[in-house]
């Protein structure tokens, strides 16, 4: 059967859960990062989009509870969800919806849900709860990612288990434009069973959590899922554990940048340690001026190199310790209904365990061995330095000695013959007498050349 275009279902609602960093390490918890706020002017973008005017006034609203609570964990706003309607309706569907915007530790949490209660529709019709691809990672652009949950009752009895999985195929197909869908390239990853009823994931092959199309179709067809899901005690393991997977995924791609970055550091600096290497022992004194520049830059490129590393190592702690958060809110959710089947979620932190974090600790073998080689070269330029500074330092100090000694010896000699000379002296052959004063500067120059050529010869020893 063609799900696609002659599918229906019953009470479809699909779910945004967007995250976005409110602060990151290095900051004090209330000073929030730039654009702390992103998912709140999202949201009233979207408002203006679907015609739904609360929406559209969210920002202000939650401007105005952060500054009446002192501490927020959790719900943000007084009323925990804002529920809406859209105004705009066609054939008869009435768009409507909540929002219910959360803080979590250091992040900023949406739940944004759009749909058609107590209405049976057709897969086509499901474009309208994701007009223009508006709740697309590429529109969204929440910092640490989003996913995405479907969740409806499928009017159609299924065979066996591939028209199910054609279902959910429809399903996500319709709520994705075509080129869109095409160009995403997204694929059926996984299936698994959550509060009795089958849930697929699907995903693009995208690294990056702002680029990552991660959702999750699930088909209520057990009468008890309607009611655990009416109940909501699987709510909030359920977005702890998807702000977790969006978190590891984040760090995980930090941390390839910041390889990266590394690598090129790496680069640079050990192009110079091969010129370095390649200067023969005698003519390290020659390059004297080279090193000084190269200690005025290689420190700045060493310590870069230095905090790359250092954000490898916390983006690898941040994996581990989300990964712990994760397999706790794992349990949580399989505890509400013994029938499940969350494999899915595991082999995401089987990824997690046999990919990412050893990628990390791979690339640190590589990198921080040259970190202690860029210290000892840095070390061994700042000796050669320093040595030739003292050889220069001595050699001016006996310069000005040696020309000292020279001045002031000539200047005794011709103190002294300037009192003994008298008269003017007349040199052989010549009609001009010289005058005293001329002759006491020859004989005062005679006296310095030889006193200099002394004191060199002295100072040698």
């Amino acid at each position: 059967m063609d799900y696609l275009s002659k599918g229906k279902l019953a009470n479809p609602k699909l779910t945004l859960y967007a995250f976005q960093l409110k602060h990151k390490l290095a900051q004090e918890p209330k000073i929030n990062v730039k654009n702390a706020d992103h998912l709140w002017l999202k949201c009233q973008q979207i408002g203006q989009q679907l015609s739904i005017p609360k929406l559209e006034i969210l920002p202000p609203l939650i401007e105005k509870a952060t500054k009446e609570k002192t501490d927020i964990i959790g719900e943000i706003l007084p009323e925990r969800i804002l529920t809406f309607t859209a105004i705009e309706h066609k054939n008869n569907l009435h768009l409507r919806g909540e929002v219910n915007p959360l803080q979590i530790n250091d992040t900023y949490a949406l739940d944004l849900t759009l749909g058609f209660p107590k209405s049976k529709v057709k897969i086509t019709d499901l474009k309208r709860l994701n007009k223009d691809n508006c709740l697309l990672p590429d529109n969204i652009n929440a910092s640490l990612g989003q996913t995405l949950v479907f969740f409806a009752k499928p009017l159609e009895k299924f065979e066996n288990e591939e028209s199910l999985h054609s279902f959910a195929d429809a399903c996500v197909k319709a709520l994705i434009s075509e080129e869109k869908f095409q160009e995403l390239q997204v694929y059926r990853q996984d299936k698994g069973k959550l509060l009795g009823s089958p849930i697929f994931e699907y995903n693009n092959k995208a690294y990056s959590p702002q680029q990552q199309c991660h959702i999750l179709i699930w088909l209520n067809i057990n009468p008890q899922t309607a009611k655990l899901e009416e109940s909501g005690e699987y709510y909030y393991p359920l977005i702890n554990l998807l702000l977790c997977r969006s978190r590891i995924i984040y760090a995980r791609h930090q941390a390839m940048h910041y390889n990266q970055q590394a690598r090129e550091e790496y680069s640079e600096l050990e192009s110079k340690i091969n010129e370095f290497s390649g200067i023969p022992n005698q003519d390290l004194n020659s390059c004297f001026d080279k090193f000084q520049k190269w200690l005025k830059s290689t420190p700045d490129k060493s310590f870069k190199y230095a905090r790359y590393i250092t954000y490898l190592q916390l983006h690898r702690t941040t994996i581990r310790t989300d990964i712990r958060n994760y397999k706790l809110y794992i349990d949580k959710i399989n505890k509400l209904y013994s029938g499940d089947d969350l494999q899915f979620l595991s082999l995401f932190l089987k990824l997690t365990y046999n990919t990412y974090i050893q990628q990390i600790t791979t690339d640190l073998e590589y990198l921080i061995p040259g970190q202690k080689l860029f210290e000892n070269m840095i070390e061994t330029i700042r000796g050669i330095v320093e040595i030739e500074e003292v050889k220069r330092d001595r050699s001016l100090e006996r310069t000005v000695q040696v020309v000292a000694t020279a001045l002031g010896g000539g200047a005794i000699v011709s103190g002294v013959v300037a009192e003994h000379i008298k008269e003017p002296i007349n040199p052989p052959n010549s009609k001009y007498p010289l005058h005293p004063i001329t002759t006491s500067l020859i004989w005062s120059f005679i006296a310095t050349i030889i006193f200099y050529i002394v004191a060199r010869l002295w100072w040698r020893k």
